[in-house]
């Protein structure tokens, strides 16, 4: 065999002491040895058998190479070959101790979060390294499941100096109110479009008489659940049986039954006005009893949490939406073309009395410069003169010439009276504008020579006056309190029913109000016992609309919360007594079976 060629000694070294510190795995078979001399195949025992010798037999001794292998010294046995295989070269061959665990601290885990995008580059170097990393686990405050949606209000980019960071605890609750948001997809109905006017009286009559079986079903099974004791009590003829959720549940199923008989009242009394595009005021006093009677009996309920609140807040939105609806219908009808009639009488007094100041005003002027020229006479004892009274004193008392007997001339008195005059306007101007208010002196006509209304002809024009009958009048403060009423009721509606609140416990109605491809004036198209079909969020209640929508919400969410009770609505009222004989058909359609 040729020989290799020849390398160093240090080569030769670095080449051994690589095959002693690895592990050798494989089974006993031939290997190359990179010597200098020869190239021909060690097996493992000559290998072994070389290295404790100092020289090899070749022609010619190697110093360097021999010097390395007694550097090397003995080696130990060779391991069996049926070990597993080595672990990498970084890890130690025993085991060491794990590292100290450290408690979880939120804080890092939040920081961690908020430095996202400046570690991002050095965690990607990080991969790409041969060393071991065991894998972290995610911060416990960021976990969320796989269904949960994205939390879009955490921050990633680094605060800057001066920025006060979030709170854990409001980032922790809006993930929680996103989690809520549920999967459901309203179903998108055809439109029903325009209705006869007997289908709307139909529905009229449909939800009234409901309307009028759940509440003396509620009022029936509200008295029995008092103690016997209580005056009010009142014993079920047909009791649910003892096992029953209508059993269980029945102060709450009572309390349903009246929510739901008041959502059937409103839409049916709605329903006939939507019919109309009008809105009657006699009818909708006929709620106004069992609206408060309702809501004191949700209001005195103080054990119920914030998913039963919401029908309380749905109350006070029916009211409020009601007393609206009225006032706004009230404006539009009565009071607005009322006032339109007043307003236009009133124009036409202001202006009568504004002409007439002015031709007194020229009159009064004109007699007054007639009388000037004549201020050396004596003035008649039987028509007094104001010119020749004050003034003629005052200029006498202050003359303004140097004649001897001290006597002024002839235009002293006209000059004594420009003052005089001058100073009677700003005394009564003030006095006008405060009687009329200036964006009301522009519907006053102007002066006859094309200017803007005099001092006098302001204060005349205030004095009009109108008077009102005493229907007129009434009808204007039921409007006032009306107006405050529905802002009340609103104010009191938005404390326990709110879109919020809805996606929290009322998770389908939530889903059939914001998936929905209906607008506010179709309030019609909705079928209120439809479970699956789109709703709308109600609007304005200034708008004089939307109670519609109240009623079809409303609705849903008796229905939604009353699935968890075993609510099952008329099915299970309470029957009325039997009607004696010869009554009308109709009254055997308010038998029901009670469950």
């Amino acid at each position: 065999m040729s020989p290799l060629p020849p390398s160093s000694s240090s080569a030769s070294s670095s080449q051994h002491s690589k095959l002693k510190k690895r592990s050798v795995p494989h089974p006993p078979h031939a290997l190359t040895l990179p010597h200098p001399i020869a190239n021909s195949k060690w097996t493992r025992e000559q290998l072994l058998k070389s290295l404790e010798v100092t020289t090899f037999s070749q022609p010619f001794p190697i110093p360097d190479m021999s010097c390395s292998f007694q550097i090397l010294g003995p080696l130990s046995n060779p391991l069996p070959p049926d070990l597993p295989p080595s672990p990498p070269s970084s890890r130690s061959n025993s085991p060491g101790p794990p590292p100290p665990k450290r408690k979880h601290d939120p804080a890092q885990d939040f920081e961690s979060t908020k430095r996202q995008r400046t570690t991002h580059h050095l965690d990607a170097l990080s991969q790409h390294s041969h060393h071991y990393h065991p894998p972290q686990p995610p911060p416990p405050a960021l976990h969320r499941s796989s269904n949960q949606p994205p939390n879009f209000n955490l921050r990633s980019e680094p605060s800057e100096d001066g920025e006060v960071r979030e709170d854990l605890a409001s980032v922790s609750a809006r993930t929680t109110a996103l989690s809520t948001l549920p999967s459901f997809v309203p179903v998108r109905r055809p439109r029903r479009g325009k209705i006869a006017s007997l289908d709307y009286d139909a529905i009229h009559q449909k939800y009234h008489h409901a309307g009028r079986l759940l509440k003396f079903s509620g009022d029936s099974r509200f008295w029995s659940t008092y103690p016997s004791s209580h005056k009010e009590y009142r014993p079920l003829s047909h009791p649910p049986p003892p096992n029953s959720q209508y059993h269980k549940f029945g102060a709450l199923i009572a309390r349903l039954e009246l929510v739901d008989a008041l959502v059937c009242f409103a839409y049916s009394l709605w329903i006939k006005d939507y019919s109309k595009k009008s809105c009657f005021h006699e009818t909708w006093l006929t709620i106004e009893a069992f609206l408060g009677w309702c809501k004191n009996k949700w209001t005195a309920e103080d054990a119920f949490g914030e998913r039963e609140k919401a029908l309380l807040g749905l109350i006070w939105m029916i009211e409020g939406f009601i007393r609206a609806r009225k006032f706004y219908y009230t404006a539009k009808l009565v009071v607005d073309p009322e006032l339109d009639r007043t307003w236009a009488k009133m124009k036409s007094e202001m202006a009568v009395l504004s002409r007439e100041a002015e031709k007194a005003e020229m009159n009064g002027t004109a007699g007054t410069a007639g009388q000037l020229p004549l201020g050396s006479q004596a003035t008649p004892q039987m028509l007094p003169s104001p010119a020749s009274i004050a003034p003629a004193n005052s200029a006498n008392s202050t003359p303004i010439t140097n004649s001897a007997g001290g006597t002024p001339n002839t235009n002293s008195s006209s000059t004594t009276l420009v003052p005089s005059q001058s100073s009677n306007p700003p005394r009564s101007a003030p006095s006008a504008q405060a009687a009329l208010p200036p964006h009301l002196v522009a519907h006053l006509p102007t002066a006859s020579d094309g200017r803007a209304p005099s001092a006098n002809m302001i204060a005349a024009a205030a004095k009009a006056t109108t008077s009102f009958g005493p229907t007129f009048a009434f009808t204007l403060k039921e409007q006032s309190g009306g107006i405050l009423s529905a802002g009340y009721g609103m104010e009191h509606a938005q404390r326990y029913l709110t879109l919020p609140i809805l996606a929290r416990h009322y998770p389908t109605t939530f889903a059939r109000l914001v998936g929905t491809s209906l607008s506010a004036h179709e309030e019609h198209e909705p079928d209120i016992e439809d479970e699956e079909g789109e709703l709308f969020w109600p609007g304005q209640c200034v708008t004089g609309e939307g109670l519609g929508w109240v009623c079809l919400m409303g609705k849903a969410m008796v229905k939604e919360i009353g699935r968890d009770f075993g609510y099952i609505g008329l099915a299970g009222v309470v029957p009325k007594p039997e009607p004696p004989s010869g009554a009308s058909p109709a009254d055997s359609l308010r038998q029901s079976v009670h469950r």
